[in-house]
């Protein structure tokens, strides 16, 4: 990333998002583990939840299952749930949890979340534009080229506002995991805080991901109206 050295503007901007997404990262990593080495009492696999539940939901999808911790996902253009393995076969809190959460994106895809539809539509347009913003934005700087870094800034202000939209679709998602889980009967009721742990930790990192992509943003903003001052 271009920044100047040293420039106490960007840290007022980037170090409390960045002390945020440190303790988001580090919550995740703590609860997870914690709740990794609580067996779920039905002794379900996160692969058993997702069979249980695809049954009685109507809910259709495939299962790749990958082998990176804490890197499970659903792609909507594929149909595919990707479940690590730790998840895919642990029979814990935390692997029941997970697999809840992305099952929720699996009925929002399938329930035609209008949400859920523009991020899926939207995300060529952002991984493209973020991409071109980004170069155009640190050219501009360089240059002391106002017109070009302005445009930078608005094609950069694409990812700041898909972290935007993904905040509530991942909220959403794991309240639709507590009740998936919950309405299924695959949880008992003491094992609901825990699950509610896990699924809280992993929904704050998606808010720390947005403070710190809106704190580049506003940096960005700063530095380039501060050219276009010098050039008018």
């Amino acid at each position: 990333m271009f920044i100047p050295a040293f420039d106490p503007l960007y840290l007022l901007f980037a170090l409390p998002a960045l002390l945020l997404g440190l303790f988001a990262t580090i919550s995740l990593q703590l609860i997870s583990s914690k709740y990794e080495s609580e067996l779920n009492r039905q002794g379900l696999s996160g692969l058993d939840i997702a069979e249980r539940i695809a049954k009685e939901k109507g809910l259709k999808f495939k299962v790749n299952i990958i082998n990176q911790t804490l890197g499970e996902s659903y792609d909507p253009t594929t149909g595919t749930l990707s479940l690590s393995t730790q998840t895919a076969h642990g029979k814990t809190i935390t692997a029941a949890a997970i697999t809840a959460h992305e099952l929720g994106h699996v009925e929002q895809h399938q329930n035609s979340s209008v949400l859920f539809q523009f991020r899926t539509m939207i995300v060529p347009i952002v991984n493209i534009g973020t991409n071109i913003g980004y170069f155009l934005l640190i050219i501009g700087l360089i240059l002391q080229f106002s017109e070009l870094a302005w445009l930078g800034v608005i094609l950069f202000a694409l990812a700041t506002f898909f972290a935007f939209i993904t905040v509530p679709l991942e909220l959403d998602a794991s309240r639709r995991a507590l009740n998936l889980l919950q309405r299924s009967q695959l949880i008992y009721p003491e094992e609901t805080g825990g699950i509610k742990l896990v699924l809280g930790a992993a929904a704050l990192t998606y808010v720390a991901a947005l403070f710190q992509s809106l704190g580049q943003l506003l940096y960005f903003l700063l530095r380039v109206q501060g050219i276009s001052r010098r050039s008018d």
